[in-house]
């Protein structure tokens, strides 16, 4: 198992931000992390990554425990690479789109240490995965939006990630972009069977077959987690948002309408 939170609280000046979280995150699975504004999902993210504490409930990351020998905050990260929409103006415009990606084996923004050629090829083959190997001589600041969030997914396999956070990873993409963007996922995640994905989104369009999994998080507490087909229907959407809707399934995708 790579995570198991068990009743996971985080409160901060006074105010419970997550109470009562339970989740379990095992090698290869694919979840969706689905929540609307305020409902605690950057919390748990930070908690997952190390950036805050829990102030109750149990953790283990990646095999470590906070207090016992062995957990750090470096060592958690180790194990995740992060993806947000905030990384992307962290690099140069005049950096080539393989450089961006090298830099991930080393966590740095841009490439202070001589690559190797085995980092060469490794970032070559995950370009090749999210389909932008025709870009990776090509300057950064020359990509669309779309492509350069395919550059940076590519840079956090440099890592050789156990867990891969996709937080939002389709914001501010037209359709065009969003799918070809989705359709690169999908072949990532069969290039890569024991990595372990969290796509966060508030959108159920984006999720694609693959990501067979989901966790509901409403006001700071798990309001369901388990198969995405339990997650995705009429019955448990209209609970949770405390609303009539109705999901439509058409093509291995889902799309959810209002049905007041």
């Amino acid at each position: 198992m790579l995570v198991d939170l068990e009743h996971i609280a985080r409160r901060k000046q006074g105010k419970n931000i997550l109470s009562d979280v339970s989740w379990q995150i095992h090698k290869g699975e694919h979840w969706m992390l689905y929540g609307l504004n305020g409902a605690g999902k950057t919390t748990l993210l930070n908690i997952l990554n190390a950036y805050e504490p829990n102030t109750a409930g149990k953790m283990t990351l990646f095999g470590m425990t906070p207090g016992k020998i062995g957990y750090s905050a470096e060592n958690v990260r180790s194990h995740i690479g992060f993806v947000s929409h905030s990384l992307m103006n962290r690099f140069q415009d005049g950096e080539r789109v393989l450089d961006v990606v090298i830099s991930g084996a080393f966590k740095s923004i841009g490439v202070f240490q001589q690559p190797t050629e085995s980092h060469k090829q490794a970032a070559q083959t995950y370009l090749a995965q999210l389909g932008m190997t025709e870009f990776e001589q090509q300057y950064y600041g020359y990509l669309s939006t779309g492509e350069r969030q395919r550059v940076l997914i590519a840079r956090a396999l440099m890592g050789n990630p156990s867990l891969l956070v996709l937080d939002e990873p389709a914001t501010g993409l037209d359709f065009i972009a969003r799918e070809s963007l989705l359709q690169a996922l999908e072949q990532m995640y069969v290039d890569n069977p024991d990595l372990a994905v969290i796509y966060v989104t508030h959108f159920v369009e984006e999720i694609t077959p693959q990501i067979d999994k989901g966790l509901l998080l409403k006001n700071g507490v798990c309001y369901k987690a388990g198969p995405i087909t339990e997650i995705l229907n009429d019955t448990t959407l209209s609970e949770f948002f405390n609303k009539n809707v109705k999901v439509a399934y058409q093509n291995n995708r889902y799309a959810l309408f209002s049905n007041d």
